[in-house]
């Protein structure tokens, strides 16, 4: 004969499988990583944050004691990306690596975005990368900054970019507003085809990245006038800074690192944090950092989101300035 439990006995069990809740939650997240973790990478197989980010995947997983699966999800700029990663379970199990540009730029740029810098939560910065102006290492090309400005001053001229509102973009329109200059801007499907044309005579001038850059440096056919960040850079100890070329302002470049959604345990974020930490203390992996020209971030997950929130008015206000905002 079945019993029928009372009213009273039966809110009690509802209220201890309550209480199991939080317990079992914590009892998980102690537990991470009990299975692989999937690390997100918005750009297609093969572009800088691809070969950034596998690496990481490589040189974390013997920390965490789990396989990072690094998982390519490009298009629309990054938003398909940080959508799907945005409305993943807040368990650490699926990561993000992104920086400035998908976090502050697109979503003010597309309102098809439908995210924020506030939708994630900062697992552990990885890189600072700056840019340089550059011009093809020609005889009829400019010697020095001042040689470009005064060229840009005296006759109509273009430069080339990465594609619009790209930070190629965005940082060679920041340049131009510092020295008081305008240029025709000639965007490109990516940096590969933008530095071919420079190279080539197609345009005066371009702002872009080391990673994307240096081989072309090496080789004689780009010439560094400045660098971007707020200090000069190793591998180019004789090209100044923005600011030593008497252009005073913020660095230009982009910040990049580990996000997972909104809500993430504290203790998943702290054990992929250390294995971030332990794999950029790795020699083997700070001489492929070294390849790509960039810096790596030895600071905390909130004097990184600081320094993002900092940015934020900068690159969003100069979206609008440029009329880039959805109409």
């Amino acid at each position: 004969m079945v019993q029928l439990l009372s009213r009273r006995r039966l809110l009690a069990a509802f209220s201890s499988l309550a209480l199991c809740g939080p317990v079992l939650a914590q009892a998980s997240a102690s537990d991470f990583p009990a299975k692989p973790v999937t690390l997100v990478i918005p750009q297609a197989p093969g572009s800088g944050s691809d070969v950034v980010g596998r690496m990481l995947a490589t040189f974390m997983a013997p920390s965490l004691g789990q396989t990072i699966i690094a998982e390519n999800r490009p298009g629309a700029g990054g938003i398909i990306a940080h959508q799907s990663v945005k409305r993943a379970p807040a368990d650490g199990y699926t990561i993000l690596f992104t920086s400035t540009a998908q976090l502050l730029v697109v979503p003010v740029m597309n309102s098809a975005a439908n995210y924020t810098l506030d939708d994630f939560t900062p697992v552990a910065p990885i890189l600072w990368a700056p840019f340089a102006v550059l011009v093809a290492n020609t005889p009829e090309a400019p010697k020095d900054i001042k040689e470009l400005i005064d060229t840009i001053r005296a006759k109509p001229s273009a430069y080339a970019s990465a594609g619009m509102g790209t930070m190629t973009h965005l940082g060679t329109e920041s340049f131009l507003r510092r020295a008081g200059l305008e240029a025709t801007h000639v965007p490109y499907q990516g940096s590969g085809a933008a530095l071919t044309d420079l190279m080539s005579g197609q345009v005066l001038f371009a702002t872009d990245s080391l990673t994307a850059s240096m081989r072309h440096i090496n080789s004689g056919k780009l010439r560094a006038l400045a660098v971007t960040g707020d200090k000069r850079e190793a591998s180019l100890p004789n090209v100044p800074t923005l600011a030593e070329a008497g252009l005073e302002g913020p660095a230009i470049g982009v910040l990049g690192g580990l996000f997972a959604p909104k809500g993430v345990p504290p203790e998943a974020v702290r054990k992929i944090k250390l294995a971030v930490e332990e794999a950029l203390r790795n020699p083997k992996l700070q001489e492929q950092f070294a390849a790509t020209e960039s810096t790596v971030l030895h600071i905390s997950n909130d004097e990184f989101l600081a320094q993002l929130n900092q940015q934020a008015p900068f690159w969003q206000g100069l979206v609008a300035d440029l009329g880039l905002n959805p109409k």
